[in-house]
């Protein structure tokens, strides 16, 4: 297990900014897009601000970071539903999207999972609350970030 701060951040570039990675690997096929009826029942786009992360690690504990993988905060995501995408841009201003493989909602809440190489994600967001979290889970550790989402423009 490594055990530098480095550690904590490569988690979160294979999900943000691993597109050497996505590129070297095929894209995984993207589920099927849910139904006509399920799409109108989905908010519009979503434009998430995270502003604060935790990167745990199993011998260091936990402790905060300064930024979201290489993405300096506050670090901003587009979460589309219909589309099945999140999407962001890495600090040198390349777009980075991962597709929504498993799409949940259950009342107010809306749970989004996804997979980027050996990093599992999940993210939680509300339909009237704007606060969300986003988890980035590997076996070297645990990433979790907390922030707000709008409507996107």
């Amino acid at each position: 297990m490594l055990k530098s701060a480095s550690a904590s951040a490569s988690v979160a570039v294979c999900l943000l900014a691993g597109l050497t990675v996505a590129q070297a690997q095929p894209a995984p096929a993207p589920s099927a897009p849910p139904a006509p009826d399920a799409i109108e029942q989905l908010p519009p786009p979503a434009d998430c601000t995270f502003t604060k992360v935790f990167v745990c690690e199993a011998e260091k504990g936990c402790s905060t970071a300064p930024e979201l993988g290489t993405i300096d905060l506050p670090a901003r995501f587009l979460v589309h539903y219909a589309k099945q995408i999140i999407a962001s841009t890495n600090d040198d201003g390349l777009p980075y999207v991962s597709s929504i493989q498993a799409l949940s909602s259950s009342g107010d809440n809306i749970t989004l999972q996804g997979a980027d190489g050996l990093v599992g994600w999940i993210m939680q967001l509300s339909r009237s609350e704007p606060g969300a979290t986003l988890t980035t889970v590997s076996h070297e550790s645990v990433l979790t970030a907390f922030g707000t989402c709008k409507p996107a423009p």
